[in-house]
């Protein structure tokens, strides 16, 4: 005798249509598993449950599950079923099919095999039991499987694809353990240091093959140091104190001049006083000379300070850059009596 149709939780948004379709697959599927054709039962019981739920559709779908060797995907169907709260006058169809699903459901849990897959775990690594994706929380864990052939794979990117073929009987528990190998012709992923983008610049476009310099290989403005002006600064000072030297002589030559008009009436001088005389001349003189020197090493400063060339450059540019006022290599000599500056035109 055949089961009883008897939906037992409503679905809000099912249709009229959907009901009647759903009551004309379940009955046909409950006659084809009763009949034990679980095989041609099945896609009708599948339908049937997807269009309205129901308790004795669900048992029997479960149990037709189990009977083809699908005892991990029965008994969970199973377990759902019998968890469901049923009413307290449920009627004899009703309680049937739960009696049935839970003798199946003992039957059927002792049967059900056991798979640990061990890997050692890679960057977005992916493993898949039979084409269904394995979590990575149930790597090196037992997985429930059904008895029969199974097949395992793991891929990554940048390895070599890794399977594993086995099988397994009912209620045995296998492991197995795979290995990811590099693969040598995977190509390198580039380096966060030429992926980042420069701070504020905008995007770059790629280069054509045609291109005979691209952007990234075009030398930049070449920068110039500055100018090395230590010849002039030391000339500046030798300046500097050359004339103050010359100034501080010119007034102590004064001051003996002074003193010898005082005592030499008519510029005549005693032979007492001869020697005086000369130590004025020889301080007139080298007041002289320091004024010469001076003056030379501020002129020649000035020179080097504007014509002073950067310190990275060869000699050959220096010299062609290295002029002030159509002269180049000025020169100084300083002779006891004269001071004289040559330079190249």
């Amino acid at each position: 005798m055949a089961q009883v149709y008897a939906p037992t939780v409503r679905a809000e948004d099912a249709s009229a249509t959907e009901t009647a379709a759903a009551r004309a697959l379940a009955v046909d599927g409950l006659k084809l598993a009763q009949a034990n054709n679980c095989p041609e039962a099945l896609p009708k019981l599948e339908r049937a449950e997807k269009l309205y739920h129901s308790s004795v559709v669900a048992s029997r779908l479960g149990e037709c599950y189990v009977s083809v060797g699908r005892l991990v995907e029965g008994t969970e169907i199973l377990r759902k079923v019998l968890r469901e709260p049923q009413p307290a006058d449920a009627p004899p169809a009703l309680t049937k099919a739960l009696d049935r699903a839970q003798k199946t459901l003992d039957a059927a849990t002792p049967r059900i095999a056991a798979l640990t897959i061990r890997i050692a775990a890679v960057q977005d690594m992916r493993v898949k039991l039979d084409g269904n994706v394995v979590p990575s929380a149930l790597l090196d864990s037992e997985v429930p499987a059904d008895p029969g052939e199974h097949t395992i794979e793991v891929t990554a990117p940048g390895f070599l694809r890794s399977g594993s073929r086995l099988s397994v009987s009912e209620g045995e528990k296998k492991s197995v353990t795979l290995t990811l190998s590099r693969d040598p012709n995977a190509p390198v992923a580039p380096s966060p240091a030429a992926a980042t983008p420069v701070s504020g610049a905008g995007p770059v476009a790629a280069s054509s093959p045609s291109d005979p310099a691209p952007f990234a290989a075009r030398p930049g403005p070449t920068p110039t140091s500055a100018p090395n002006r230590t010849a002039a600064y030391v000339s500046l000072g030798f300046g500097v104190a050359g004339v103050a030297t010359g100034g501080v002589l010119g007034l102590l030559t004064m001051s003996q001049k002074r003193d010898l008009e005082g005592q030499c009436p008519s510029g005549v001088c005693s032979s007492s006083q001869q020697e005086d005389l000369d130590s004025a001349r020889r301080t007139g003189t080298l007041s002289t000379i320091a004024f010469g020197v001076g003056g030379a090493g501020l002129l020649l400063g000035t020179v080097l300070f504007f014509t002073a060339a950067p310190s990275d450059v060869d000699h050959a540019h220096a010299k062609s850059k290295s002029r002030f006022a159509g002269l180049s290599r000025p020169r100084v000599a300083v002779g006891p009596t004269n001071v004289q500056l040559t330079a190249d035109f």
